[in-house]
């Protein structure tokens, strides 16, 4: 078993992404429209840590710890329930540091049990996160059928090929057991099944 590849996005793929939502951000702050900042937010930061829809939208403002360049992530679906610190990437700590900043600029709660990621009616729900990103991904042109949960495979993939690291991907990700890391992530992807056969035995 392994994830399928209309169910990730490749790094061009998310880099594609990532500039739309940005892009957005960038015409609606010029406008005072407070839509682009959130999705931008939303969309960089699913695609950044491989948090579950769910767990997105449980993150408070003050589960982001910017000095330690940290994220507090309550994982529900254990048993018990376990509160986790994941390690954020530089670029992500300042995205949501000026993220709270334009929050507060904008009126809204950045005490911190505030919701981190809020809308016209509140606080954003899973299902909302998901309609978001939906849009994202409309605007760039990407498959429609990529979902929020497809930023979870997609940190993995990306994760996996940068380290070779499965541990660090089972803790990223919270799973409780490596066996479904492994199951999901282990598999070699076809792309590079194709560049290791190239020129096999051809003389050096």
């Amino acid at each position: 078993m392994s994830i399928d590849r209309t169910k990730w996005l490749d790094a061009a793929e998310a880099l594609r992404l990532r500039t739309v939502a940005e892009a957005w951000a960038v015409l609606d702050l010029a406008a005072g429209r407070t839509r682009g900042p959130v999705v931008w937010a939303v969309v960089d930061t699913a695609l950044l840590t491989g948090l579950r829809v769910s767990e997105l939208a449980r993150l408070t403002v003050g589960d982001l710890d910017a000095k330690r360049g940290a994220l507090r992530v309550w994982r529900h679906k254990r048993r018990p329930r376990a509160q986790e610190t994941l390690a954020l990437p530089p670029e992500l700590v300042e995205h949501l540091g000026r993220f709270v900043a334009w929050k507060l600029s904008a009126g809204q709660a950045v005490d911190p049990g505030a919701a981190l990621f809020v809308g016209k009616r509140g606080p954003l729900t899973a299902q909302g996160l998901a309609q978001l990103w939906k849009v994202a991904v409309k605007r760039a042109g990407l498959p429609r059928e990529l979902s929020i949960h497809c930023a979870r495979h997609t940190l993995a993939v990306a994760l996996l090929g940068a380290t070779h690291n499965l541990r660090q991907v089972q803790v990223q990700l919270g799973h409780r057991s490596p066996v479904v890391t492994a199951n999901l992530y282990a598999a070699i992807p076809f792309d590079e099944m194709k560049k290791g056969l190239e020129g096999l035995y051809e003389k050096p």
